[in-house]
């Protein structure tokens, strides 16, 4: 067997392997058997012969009742207890390559391993070994067919290789673009590991948030299209209730549903909205964010819920990564909902009425009465996220009012508004993310759990006016490297994780737009119905081009000359197949009045193919010379 051949095989049982330790998501302790694939590829590239049939078997077997136990009782996940099994297989795999089909089982294996990776993770190092694995494999198929056929000594590897690998690659990126977008995925339970959130549930005990803000990790990514100024407020939801230890949202939900690929909240222009694609990390919160006030959603679920507070929910939390679009109208939100739940005040807050009073003194409109307030606790408290516990018997509010005058977003929305609800303003507490890291190399929006912030919303006006007490906070900016590795990421995401049926429709219009004439008719769909298809059509003709040439470089030149010959005498009515020997085909040209040349011409290929006789010099010539008589 050709060493190269072996290093193919070894290649694909390694990346197949790595595709599932790159995840993160395998259990080590269930994956340490694939220790065994290095043993047994240097026993296969030494030559030395197989292990026992017993112990194969035997170990199978225990792997197999290991695969119960694991998906039981270890991982209770059939789906991870797949991917442990066909690594501990690799290995054994490894051991035992005897025949060809030994390595179409470590093909499929490998290919398995790249199916169910990609469930595991949507990392861009994911996509370097697919890449890697498609074209060892086609490497290794145009290598055992050369083996199979005999011709391995005569054909050069250098140019089918590569041709057919490049091909295959376009050919997958072919399919990748024009494969009908389905709602779902393959698997329905979700395998990557939520990121613990706050803020977002109906229930938030007060002082959950010091943790979080200390936290760099990335809760999503955001592009924008549309004007907007400011700070990035992605607001999620609201509570409006405090009993004194914990804020809850007391709303009712509602269920609406898609409409024309949209969940409306109230009607707008697409013009006018600012458009915001959120690309979401797996987080335990079911809360849809955007840029206050969301007018719709375009989203890949079948119903959303939403409350009096216009958040938006979606179906289950977010246990998967999940892409979405948000139109927002950057505006103050009309009152829509009855505002008297939102002056509801814990007991004994009479000390913060007192303040309030004396705060807002002298002011006359509540607008003004809500600034003053904000401005106190701008000016006259500090940011921490270890402010000092407050004395025994001491509320937590009163401490960071009137002792301790630290605190985060949380001490501060909670005290500004309390201290409205104090004054018979409507007020409630908005939960989300602030700010984010415009990353210079994409041009989009880092959020990071960090960002998670707490901000208040009054009824002021007739609308519901954002303030937000807490002072900023300098936050250290990653370096140039990080930023350009994450957009990399995010163009992974964009435009392989999360292309959709819009992005067909799009790159279609783009493609077909310098083959468009003005008395075209615009039909809605044009350009992905007809324009993908023929790519399609002219892809396909193009492979049949290249696999034709290929088909004479498969065999050395003196066969290749044969084999056109049996092709011309089969076009001129002869009766030959490709079972037909030398002679046969001989007799059919006679038949069929070829030229009388085509007798020597087969006597020169026969002494070269079976007679051990060099095509060279003058015999080379004079076969070359009959070849060209005999296709006149």
């Amino acid at each position: 067997m050709p060493p190269i051949y072996k290093l193919l095989t070894s290649v694909l049982a390694f990346t197949g392997c790595a595709s599932l330790f790159v995840t993160g998501g395998v259990n080590p302790l269930m994956t340490v058997g694939g220790i065994g694939l290095f043993p047994g590829y240097y026993r296969f590239f030494k030559g030395k012969p197989p292990a026992p049939k017993w112990v194969v078997g035997g170990l199978s077997i225990l792997t197999i009742l290991l695969f119960f136990f694991d998906s039981l009782v270890i991982s209770n996940d059939y789906f991870l207890g797949v991917a442990h099994l066909t690594i501990t297989f690799q290995a054994i795999k490894s051991f035992d390559l005897k025949n060809p089909w030994d390595h179409l089982q470590v093909y499929f294996m490998a290919l398995l391993q790249l199916i169910i990776a990609s469930e595991l993770t949507h990392s861009v190092v994911f996509g370097f070994i697919f890449v890697l694995f498609l074209m060892a494999l086609v490497a290794a198929m145009v290598l055992s067919h050369f083996v199979k056929e005999g011709t391995l000594e005569r054909v050069r590897l250098c140019y089918p290789v590569p041709v057919i690998s490049l091909l295959t690659l376009v050919f997958t990126l072919v399919f990748f673009i024009s494969i009908p977008r389905v709602s779902g995925r393959m698997w329905g339970k979700s395998h990557t590991k939520g990121i613990r959130t706050v803020g977002f549930s109906e229930r938030v005990d007060f002082g959950s948030y010091s943790d979080i803000k200390l936290d760099p990790t990335v809760i999503m990514r955001v592009e924008l299209t549309g004007d907007h100024n400011g700070t990035f407020y992605w607001r999620g939801m609201t509570l409006d209730h405090f009993d004194g230890l914990s804020w809850s949202n007391t709303l009712q939900r509602s269920r609406i549903f898609r409409e024309e690929g949209l969940f409306r909240m109230r009607p707008f222009e697409k013009e006018r909205a600012v458009r915001q694609w959120f690309f979401v990390e797996p987080m335990d919160t079911d809360v849809i964010f955007g840029l206050a006030d969301i007018a719709a959603v375009e989203a890949n679920a079948y119903s959303m819920q939403t409350d009096a507070a216009n958040a938006l929910y979606l179906p289950a939390k977010m246990g998967k990564r999940f892409n979405y679009v948000a139109y927002s109208i950057v505006r103050e939100p009309d009152l829509r909902d009855d505002v008297s739940r939102y002056l509801q005040l814990p007991e004994g807050i009479e000390k913060i009425s007192q303040l309030a009073r004396g705060v807002v003194e002298r002011s006359d409109t509540d607008e003004q009465k809500a600034r003053k307030i904000e401005q106190y606790l701008l000016r006259n408290f500090s940011y921490s996220l270890s402010p000092p516990p407050p004395p025994k018997g001491v509320s937590p509010l009163d401490d960071f009012l009137f002792n301790a005058r630290k605190g985060f977003c949380e001490h501060y929305a909670t005290a500004m508004v309390l201290m409205l609800r104090a004054l018979d303003i409507p007020a409630r507490i908005a939960t989300g993310f602030v700010g984010g890291e415009v990353n210079e190399y994409g041009g989009y929006v880092i959020v990071r759990q960090s960002d998670a912030h707490s901000w208040v919303e009054a009824a002021v006006n007739g609308v519901w006016m954002r303030f937000d007490p807490t002072p900023p906070v300098s936050q250290t900016r990653p370096s140039r490297i990080a930023l350009f590795l994450d957009s990399m990421r995010m163009k992974w995401s964009r435009y392989i994780i999360a292309f959709s049926i819009s992005d067909q429709q799009e790159l279609a219009r783009v493609v077909s737009l310098p083959f468009r004439l003005p008395i075209m008719p615009e039909v809605k769909g044009e350009p992905l119905i007809i324009l993908l298809p023929a790519s399609f059509l002219a892809g396909i003709v193009t492979l049949i081009i290249v696999l034709k040439r290929l088909r004479w470089r498969r065999y050395g030149p003196v066969t290749a000359r044969y084999v056109r010959l049996r092709d011309l005498v089969r076009r001129r009515g002869g009766a030959v197949s490709l079972s037909s020997t030398p002679d046969d085909v001989r007799r059919e040209a006679e038949k069929v009045g070829m030229n009388g040349s085509v007798a020597e011409f087969i006597h020169l290929y026969e002494d070269h193919r079976f007679g051990g006789l060099k095509m060279s010099g003058e015999r080379r010539s004079r076969f070359e010379r009959l070849f060209t008589e005999i296709s006149k």
